[in-house]
C-alpha cells in the first residue's frame, strides 16, 4: 500500500530528476561557445505504477537518458566539403607564393628582363663597332641568367617547403588516428554500460573533422559504437587500433616524387582531396610545370642564341658560345666573354660595320621557337604567367565557393545541434521551477511523518 516513506522516495527522484535536467542544462550553457559541442537534452520517463485496491497509483518520474543532438547528414557533407576546402586552400596558398615568385608585370620581372637582353643586341646593331653596346650586352645577359637562377631557386625552396607541410600533414594524421582509436576506446567501454558517451563523441566528431581538412575520409560506424575510418580505402582504424602513415621518395622518369603510404608499404594512397592532396597536386603539378617550362625558356635561349654566336668573329676571337649551362638552374654568360666583352660578336665576317649577326639574335625575339612551338620566346613566358593567373584565380573562386557552402552547412547543422541561449534559460526556469516544487513537497512529507510519529 501507498506509504509516506513511499511517497518520499518518489519525491526523492522527482529531485533527481530535475538536478540532472538542470546540470545539463547548465553543461549546455557552459559550452555554448564550443566548437563541435552538441546539444544535450535530459530524456524523463513515467516510472512502472503500483497496483492497488483502488486502482494504479504512479511512482513518479525517472531518467530515462542524457539525449545528445546530431545531424548526421549535415555532418558527413561537412566532412566531404572541408576536404575540398582544405585541398583548395592549399592550392591558393601554393598560387600566391608562385605569382611572388614570377613578379609579373614589373621592372624586375622576367618579361622586362627578356626586352632588354634583345633591346641591348639592337643597339649594337645600331652601332656594330660600339664597346659600351657590347658591355651592356654582358650586363643585360647576366641579369637575365640571374633572373632565371633566382626564379629556379625560389621555385625549388617552395618545393622543400610543400615537401615539410607534406610530411608534418602525414604527421598530423597519425597523431588524429591516435587519438580517434582511443576515443573508440572510450566510447565503447562508456556505451557497453548502456551510457551515452556524448562528450566523447563530440571530440570524436571534432577529430574527424579535423582529419577530414587533411585528407578524404569515409567513416562507418559499427554495433558498439566505434568507428573504422577509412582513407582511400585503407581501414586506418579500426576500433581502437590505428595504422600509421608515412611518406618516401621515388624517381619517375628522372624527377623524385614524394609519395604518401601505410608504414612499411610501399603501395602509395592516391589522396584525392584534403590539404594532403592539395599540396601533392602543387608539388606535382603547377609548380612542377612551372619549373619545366623555366628550362626549356633557359635551354631555347642557350641553343638560339649560341647556335647563332658561335658562327661570329670578332678582331679579339671567333666561335666562342655565348651561353653556359644546360636550363634554368645552370644558364649563365659564358666565362670568356664575362672577362673580355670584346668578343661579343656582331658580324659573320669579322667587319667592322657589319651587324648581321646582331640583328639575327634581336630577331630571335620575334621569330617562333620552330614549328612545333609557334610563338616567341617573350610568348612562352606570357602564357606560362597567363596559366598560373587562371589556375590561381580559379583556385580563388573555388575557396571562396568552398567557404559559402561550408558556413551553409555549418547554419544549417547548428541549428539542429547548437546551444540556443535563449531556450536555455527557458529551460533553467522550467527546472528551477520544478526541483523547488519537489522539495515543497517533500519538506510536507517530512511535516506529515513528524506528525504521524508524534501521534505515537
Amino acid at each position: 500500500m501507498a506509504t509516506l516513506f513511499g511517497m518520499l522516495e518518489l519525491n526523492k527522484r522527482s529531485l533527481f530528476a530535475s538536478q540532472h535536467s538542470l546540470q545539463t542544462t547548465n553543461h549546455n550553457i557552459s559550452n555554448i561557445n564550443n566548437p563541435g559541442y552538441s546539444r544535450q537534452e535530459v530524456l524523463l520517463q513515467t516510472n512502472y505504477p503500483s497496483r492497488y485496491a483502488v486502482g494504479m497509483l504512479g511512482n513518479g518520474v525517472a531518467v530515462a537518458s542524457i539525449r545528445r543532438a546530431t545531424a548526421d547528414f549535415y555532418t558527413r557533407q561537412l566532412r566531404g566539403e572541408t576536404a575540398s576546402l582544405g585541398e583548395w586552400d592549399v592550392h591558393c596558398s601554393t598560387l600566391s607564393q608562385m605569382e611572388m615568385v614570377f613578379n609579373e608585370p614589373s621592372e624586375t620581372g622576367m618579361a622586362h628582363v627578356i626586352n632588354e637582353f634583345f633591346k641591348s643586341w639592337n643597339d649594337l646593331a645600331e652601332d656594330p663597332t660600339s664597346s659600351a653596346a657590347r658591355r651592356a650586352i654582358v650586363g643585360s645577359a647576366s641579369t637575365l641568367c640571374e633572373t632565371f637562377r633566382v626564379m629556379d631557386q625560389s621555385l625549388q625552396d617552395l618545393r622543400e617547403n610543400l615537401d615539410k607541410q607534406i610530411e608534418q600533414k602525414v604527421s598530423d594524421i597519425n597523431g588524429l588516428l591516435k587519438k580517434i582509436a582511443d576515443m573508440n576506446a572510450r566510447i565503447v567501454e562508456t556505451e557497453t554500460s548502456r551510457v551515452e558517451a556524448n562528450d566523447f563523441r563530440d571530440e570524436r566528431d571534432r577529430l574527424l573533422q579535423q582529419l577530414a581538412r587533411i585528407s578524404a575520409l569515409a567513416v562507418k560506424e559499427d554495433e558498439y559504437g566505434a568507428v573504422d575510418v577509412f582513407i582511400e580505402g585503407a581501414n586506418v582504424v579500426h576500433r581502437s587500433e590505428a595504422l600509421t602513415l608515412e611518406t618516401y621518395r621515388d624517381d619517375d622518369q628522372g624527377l623524385t616524387n614524394l609519395r604518401v603510404a601505410l608504414r612499411g608499404d610501399r603501395v602509395p594512397l592516391n589522396i584525392s582531396q584534403g590539404e594532403l592532396s592539395g599540396l601533392m597536386e602543387s608539388r606535382g603539378g603547377y609548380l612542377q610545370d612551372a619549373r619545366e617550362s623555366l628550362d626549356r625558356m633557359a635551354e631555347i635561349f642557350i641553343q638560339k642564341v649560341n647556335e647563332i654566336h658561335r658562327q661570329g668573329r670578332t678582331a679579339a676571337g671567333s666561335g666562342f658560345d655565348f651561353f653556359e649551362g644546360s636550363d634554368a638552374r645552370s644558364i649563365d654568360v659564358a666565362h670568356v666573354i664575362r672577362n673580355n666583352p670584346d668578343l661579343v660578336a656582331s658580324s659573320y665576317s669579322g667587319t667592322g660595320g657589319d651587324n648581321a649577326l646582331a640583328n639575327d639574335i634581336y630577331s630571335l625575339s620575334l621569330a617562333p621557337i620552330s614549328d612545333d612551338e609557334p610563338y616567341t620566346l617573350n610568348e612562352m613566358y606570357q602564357s606560362t604567367v597567363s596559366v598560373l593567373g587562371v589556375q590561381s584565380l580559379n583556385a580563388q573562386n573555388m575557396l571562396r565557393n568552398g567557404e559559402m557552402i561550408i558556413s551553409n552547412l555549418e547554419m544549417r547543422k547548428e541549428s539542429i545541434t547548437g546551444v540556443n541561449l535563449d531556450e536555455e534559460l527557458m529551460q533553467l526556469s522550467k527546472f528551477q521551477q520544478s526541483y523547488e516544487a519537489a522539495a515543497r513537497v517533500l519538506s510536507v512529507v517530512e511535516e506529515l511523518i513528524d506528525t504521524v510519529i508524534n501521534m505515537t
